[in-house]
């Protein structure tokens, strides 16, 4: 029986630049590394109306099991349905992205509770662990080589390393890494999808060591 579409339930508003998370709750939706999947995928397509069954399907996994998922970022405002529609006589609904981006709010995070902190660790270990994940799935399908010279038709980067720096330099730092970011993230032609984890933040202790894990191609530099 073929589907019968059926107008939105409401107007769908166009998502966010970014939103700033400042409540717990929120904070627990992202404390998930099923969630965050299912956010990635939206953000990058975030004017598709995106089924249970769409996003199963991007995520390689069964649609039962992210229901539940579901609910919870749309309790959330993470997701807003977009629409409905009839589907062998179920009502089937679609959902968009309600925001592109998401950051913690500095001051929430320092003034947290326990259940705060704990939460806070939890979601610092889910994205961290996705990266491992991605990582570990390029190399074991070849998209990733350990190479002693680096690949052109495989950019990799994997490093650790530890600098000295003044506070200005540190701030212009960063500022110029948002800027790289935000070009290469508008190259709608691009036919490459690349995996990006960024972390910048002062450190307690000596600086003068150096722990670099690896350049371009695997290669460590000394």
């Amino acid at each position: 029986m073929p589907s019968s579409p059926q107008a939105p339930a409401e107007p769908t508003a166009e998502p966010l630049a970014s939103r700033t998370i400042a409540d717990v709750e929120t904070l627990k939706a992202l404390a998930d590394p099923v969630r965050i999947r299912i956010l990635e995928a939206m953000c990058g397509q975030p004017v598709q109306d995106w089924t249970v069954k769409q996003i199963a399907k991007a995520l390689g996994t069964g649609p039962t099991k992210l229901y539940h998922h579901i609910r919870i970022l749309e309790e959330r405002d993470l997701i807003h349905p977009s629409g409905q529609q009839l589907v062998r006589g179920i009502v089937e609904t679609s959902y968009r992205t309600a925001q592109l981006e998401l950051r913690l709010d500095r001051a929430f995070l320092s003034s947290a509770s326990d259940e705060v902190r704990t939460t806070a660790h939890a979601a610092l270990l889910s994205v961290f662990d996705l990266a491992r994940q991605d990582l570990e799935a390029a190399v074991r399908g070849g998209l990733v080589a350990a190479e002693t010279d680096p690949s052109p038709s495989a950019p990799f980067i994997l490093t650790r390393t530890m600098i000295r720096t003044t506070r200005a330099r540190s701030i212009e730092l960063r500022e110029r890494m948002h800027a790289l970011l935000r070009e290469y993230s508008d190259d709608s032609s691009g036919d490459m999808k690349l995996a990006i984890l960024v972390s910048l933040h002062p450190v307690d202790g000596p600086v003068d060591g150096r722990a670099d894990v690896a350049e371009p191609g695997g290669s460590k530099r000394s």
